[in-house]
């Protein structure tokens, strides 16, 4: 009996997708492919980044927090969205993302950083330079609760050349 319960979460687990394997860059890649499918703005394969799993299972509590607590604040005052732009693109018009590419920026003095470029120059004429990508850089921290697993606690996006908006104070000041 144990031996079958130990096969069947075994098997579980493989299928638990990227959250449930230990690699940094394939947590974010998920995510980034999510931003790339939604950007071609098809309702029929559009996927929340918040959605309730996502929350559950990528996230780590303080941002699950931060995100929680400004819907109830949303809801308090009787607005009717959270975001009225995507929250990782800073798109208000769905522009269709091109290249894209993950790279694990970690070093021994620093946070756990996964860096995403992703090439939006379709909105921008097709030209090519730094005002048509966009910069994410994803906090990664381990939850013990998850076995050590890594899972995201803050994304960030490149708003000017050296400054950052980062998406879980601005959950909290909303």
């Amino acid at each position: 009996m144990r031996a079958s319960a130990w096969l069947i979460s075994l098997m579980l687990g493989g299928l638990a997708g990227p959250a449930a394997a230990n690699d940094r860059e394939a947590l974010v890649k998920a995510f980034v492919e999510r931003v790339v499918v939604n950007s071609l703005d098809q309702p029929d394969i559009y996927e929340p980044y918040f959605s309730e799993i996502r929350l559950l299972s990528d996230f780590s509590i303080d941002f699950v927090n931060a995100y929680t607590g400004a819907l109830a604040r949303v809801r308090q005052r009787g607005d009717v969205t959270l975001f009225e732009r995507d929250p990782l693109t800073g798109d208000a018009n769905r522009c269709p993302i091109g290249a894209h590419a993950v790279r694990d920026l970690t070093r021994a003095d620093t946070r756990i950083m996964v860096e995403a470029r992703l090439d939006n120059s379709a909105c921008n004429d097709g030209g090519e330079g730094p005002r048509n990508s966009i910069r994410l850089m994803f906090f990664l921290v381990k939850d013990e609760k998850r076995g050590g697993r890594y899972v995201i606690d803050d994304i960030t996006r490149e708003a000017r050349e050296t400054r950052w908006a980062s998406i879980k104070a601005w959950l909290e000041r909303r």
